[in-house]
């Protein structure tokens, strides 16, 4: 099975393993039943081309003429036309589907479609990919915007042609997508020709967007290091610069930041690592599930934003820990994304703070922060360790 990551992030820095959730998937054969693998569903004008042959028909046989028997062999060839063209034009098609960036939840998501074959013997016209949620193939099916992937290619010249589609997932984690059919109109539109297609993907959908609490502004446990700000600038490539003073000697001058800011800023030999800041998340078998997912959409919030304000991050839970700087901003946020509520498997790392969902717990001596059923965040008193 093809999995691809939500990440855009094709670093070669290691990303933390991710906790398998369990997707369910029905099996193809009781999943495609009653549904044929192939499809030919008249349109409007098609309902009137497949009736008109009767009544053709019976006027051709009272009257005995021979005009009436032309239109006869004209609208029946102009459906068996309509089929052979049709299956010309989608038999030879394979479907892959691949996010082009992030996904998170209850946001719209840009996926990428992919339209393959062998050889490119002539355009193909009119191809349409579309998701068939609970196995309704019917084209007049109602189903609400952003539920299911729905791109339209109106002509397919080479061996490849992509399309972008949006689409929007209601919750976190591992997500299959629904079974999917391509199908087209082509050529006189008469009927809409369809095959399933399998492009068996799941993709990792991470919590959802929402802004820092105000609690989270600055990162817990910093205060200790010194002062951070001479740390940090304006990106990651101008820690450990500052401005010019007459005691620095010219080979000194930073050039190509002295140039880009417009004055010149000088090397400091001393304090150039970035500052650091670690979060804990409490993810207990007792935790509350919606609890739990306000719990990650604020360390989520939270991670980015000190990322952004030029801190390495870090993140611990209870299945697994990453110190600032081990790993990419990305690979803490995809480890967000796969939590599940478990038992600690007891780690060496234990932050300073701990973000913690109802019902479960944090290790002692630690600052906690806890997350009420309404989303509500309050910080807790620091409990002695034993």
């Amino acid at each position: 099975m093809a999995k691809w990551r939500a990440s855009s992030n094709h670093s070669s820095i290691a990303r933390p393993p991710r906790a398998e959730l369990p997707v369910s998937k029905p099996s193809p054969r009781k999943r495609r039943f009653p549904r044929p693998p192939r499809r030919a569903i008249p349109t409007v004008p098609g309902i009137f081309a497949l009736i008109a042959p009767t009544f053709l028909g019976l006027a051709a046989v009272t009257a005995t003429n021979n005009l009436l028997f032309l239109l006869l062999g004209a609208t029946l060839g102009a459906v068996v036309l309509s089929g052979i063209l049709s299956e010309r034009n989608l038999r030879p098609i394979r479907i892959r589907v691949m996010p082009v960036s992030p996904i998170y939840a209850e946001a719209p998501a840009r996926l990428e479609v992919r339209f393959l074959r062998d050889e490119a013997r002539g355009p193909a016209f009119d191809l349409r990919y579309r998701e068939i949620p609970n196995g309704n193939f019917w084209p007049w099916a109602r189903v609400q915007p952003g539920e299911v992937l729905d791109v339209h290619l109106p002509v397919m010249e080479d061996r490849t042609a992509r399309c972008l589609g949006e689409r929007r997932f209601a919750r976190r984690g591992r997500v299959a997508l629904h079974e999917a059919e391509l199908a087209t109109r082509f050529p006189f539109g008469l009927l809409i020709k369809s095959k399933d297609v399998d492009t068996d993907l799941e993709v990792l959908v991470r919590p959802r967007r929402v802004d820092r609490p105000p609690e989270l502004a600055r990162p817990p446990g910093v205060t200790g290091m010194g002062e951070t700000a001479q740390h940090r600038g304006l990106g990651l490539d101008v820690y450990g610069l500052r401005e010019r003073e007459e005691r620095d000697s010219e080979h000194r001058v930073h050039a190509l930041r002295s140039l880009a800011l417009g004055r010149p800023v000088v090397l400091e030999m001393t304090g150039t690592e970035r500052p650091r800041a670690e979060l804990g998340v409490a993810t207990g078998p007792d935790a509350d599930p919606e609890s739990l997912e306000r719990t990650l959409e604020y360390a989520q919030a939270a991670l980015r934003a000190w990322d952004e304000e030029g801190f390495a991050v870090g993140l611990t839970t209870h299945s697994g820990s990453f110190a600032p700087g081990e790993v990419t901003l990305d690979g803490l946020l995809d480890h967000l994304a796969g939590l599940q509520p478990e038992l600690s498997r007891g780690t060496a790392r234990v932050p300073s703070s701990w973000l913690v969902p109802a019902g479960a717990a944090a290790p002692a001596g630690v600052a906690t922060f806890h997350v009420a059923l309404d989303g509500t965040l309050s910080e807790g008193a620091r409990e002695q360790a034993a």
